[in-house]
């Protein structure tokens, strides 16, 4: 018989599933979309485990529990290698952004396309 607190780790073990395959992916919108699934998850989870009646643990709690863990475990690291992977992808930016600033001549870049001047920039900023 499935109880609140079965059906709600049931429930994040779906989400962390879906989301540890994305991140696997490296397909962070993907991921991004599962948020608030997630945390729907963990509310769901956190109210069935605070009301709990004190029950006997059976392979089905010992294993749902071993599995949430380690897919809990995984996520942690897959979220942070793909933090990792997104700052190394904004600093290739900053470097490739800074080194075309750089080359910037006069009023126009090494390709000899015109660099608009600043006034210009703000106008069409505030437009």
């Amino acid at each position: 018989m499935a109880t609140p607190l079965l059906t709600a780790a049931a429930r994040m073990v779906k989400v962390l599933t879906a989301e540890n395959a994305a991140l696997r992916a490296l397909d962070a919108s993907a991921a991004a979309t599962l948020l608030e699934e997630k945390l729907a998850a963990a509310r769901g989870l956190a109210e069935a485990s605070a009301v709990r009646p004190a029950a006997p643990q059976t392979s089905e709690t010992a294993g749902l529990a071993l599995q949430l863990r380690d897919l809990a475990a995984e996520n942690q690291r897959l979220l942070e290698r793909t933090m990792q992977v997104q700052a190394r992808v904004l600093d290739m930016v900053a470097r490739a952004a800074r080194q075309e600033a750089s080359q910037v001549g006069g009023r126009y870049i090494a390709s000899g396309v015109a660099v608009p001047d600043r006034g210009a920039v703000t106008l069409h900023m505030r437009a």
